[in-house]
């Protein structure tokens, strides 16, 4: 354990990971440990962490976010706000973070994925709960008033879009670290990359989960497009059961704690489109899609200034598309029939010719 004046996270290989960057990040594939000042609970946010100097690391956390709640309610009160910054985490915890959660901490449900609890130590200097087999973990506070230039960074959409703000930095007062430690990263890049794909992948779980929570039956699959990072361009698969099923769906998919953050285009799909498939999903907005009709405008949602277009407020609007079969058609059975080939005819056509197309 380094402390004090003995501090300096500029023994790690701190590294500048865009060329436009104007200064070194230690923290991209990291976890910052905030706790609540009212009901205790630690959330585990993915926020990136700025280098100024061995002793001092900005903290960029958006509006709406569990550790910009926390921090927001001591500075309301005037106090500091202690805060642990993990580098070289478990890589399920950073998924975790990387999305919105209810207020659970993310060790809590990453413990419940894995079937057993983390093992932790607690802070010297936080008393916060530090996975023990972190490689690198920060310790340190922020207070009130004191800002410093943070940004700009390449940052998860692609653009430099998030100018240079003065921010709440953290100042540094414990470093634990495991012998010849690796800090890991995740440098940003124009998608497809990494993050927006972890950040796709639980926050459709997440989104998946709120729409069965909320009541709407009959949902078979739910996926974030890897090209519009994160939960820019969401597909949710259902069966469609009553009339204003499918747009049952959109909104809640759009407005839950998984969806609500920087969306865009949210669409719905039948049973027979894959909605990982985005080919499968362009054909059935293009032939199941009327303009007029099926699509709905969410304005002054909660938008991400890593958004080139978000608006004045942070707010963005976004699209709802209804790319079912409508429901009477479907019910009268009188929209066009699918040219496919039947299941039957399938194993028909694969048993006829099976020493062309041996079974695997």
């Amino acid at each position: 354990m380094i402390e004090g004046d003995a501090c300096d996270v500029l023994k790690f290989p701190v590294p500048r990971h865009h060329e436009a960057d104007q200064a070194r990040f230690i923290g991209t594939a990291d976890c910052v440990i905030t706790q609540d000042p009212d009901a205790g609970w630690f959330n585990l946010g993915a926020y990136r962490s700025q280098v100024y100097d061995g002793k001092t690391i900005g903290c960029q956390i958006t509006e709406g976010k569990h550790g910009r709640i926390h921090r927001d309610k001591y500075f309301e009160r005037g106090q500091s706000m202690k805060v642990v910054i993990l580098c070289g985490q478990d890589p399920l915890l950073f998924m975790l973070a990387g999305i919105p959660m209810p207020e659970i901490s993310e060790l809590d449900i990453a413990g419940g994925i894995r079937g057993e609890p983390f093992d932790v130590i607690r802070g010297p200097y936080t008393g916060f709960p530090i996975p023990a087999d972190c490689e690198i973990a920060i310790e340190g506070e922020t207070v009130p008033g004191q800002v410093r230039p943070e940004g700009p960074f390449g940052e998860w959409m692609g653009y430099y879009s998030d100018d240079t703000q003065p921010r709440p930095y953290v100042n540094v007062k414990t470093i634990l670290h495991r012998n010849d430690p690796i800090l890991c990263c995740a440098p940003q890049h124009k998608p497809v990359d990494e993050t927006g794909l972890l950040k796709g992948i639980g926050g459709a779980a997440e989104i998946w989960r709120a729409l069965e929570a909320c009541g709407i039956p009959e949902v078979l699959g739910v996926w974030n497009h890897e090209a519009a990072p994160a939960t820019r361009f969401t597909v949710i698969q259902i069966r469609q059961r009553y009339p204003g099923h499918a747009r049952n769906a959109l909104h809640v998919a759009s407005n839950c704690l998984g969806g609500a953050y920087a969306g865009k285009w949210t669409v719905v799909v039948d049973e027979d489109i894959d909605a990982g498939d985005l080919d499968q999903v362009l054909w059935a907005m293009s032939t199941r899609f009327d303009p007029v009709t099926d699509i709905d405008i969410i304005h002054k949602a909660w938008a991400s200034k890593r958004d080139p277009l978000y608006l004045p407020g942070n707010f963005n609007h976004r699209i709802l598309i209804d790319a079912c079969i409508p429901y009477d058609k479907k019910l009268a059975g009188t929209f066009p029939k699918v040219v496919d080939v039947s299941a039957e005819l399938r194993a028909k056509l694969k048993t006829k010719f099976n020493h062309v197309f041996p079974a695997t």
